[in-house]
């Protein structure tokens, strides 16, 4: 656990390489949607931002966030 998990959302992104789902390793080709972890606050960043696909998504929706 982070001290940043409070302020992580999920953020819908389109890509623009070629990126692995965190949760089912699914591909993620360049121009498809995906969901990202993204810090809400402004003066706060994240290194190692997960990255979800949109079936992940569809399937857990915000609770991915809980997922470790």
């Amino acid at each position: 656990m982070s001290k940043l998990d409070p302020y992580k959302v999920l953020k819908q992104v389109k890509a623009r390489t070629d990126h692995l789902c965190s949760i089912c390793g699914k591909e993620i080709s360049k121009g498809q949607i995906y969901y990202r972890e993204h810090v809400a606050d402004a003066f706060l960043q994240s290194l190692h931002a997960r990255k979800f696909c949109t079936m992940c998504y569809g399937e857990y929706g915000d609770n991915l966030l809980k997922k470790g």
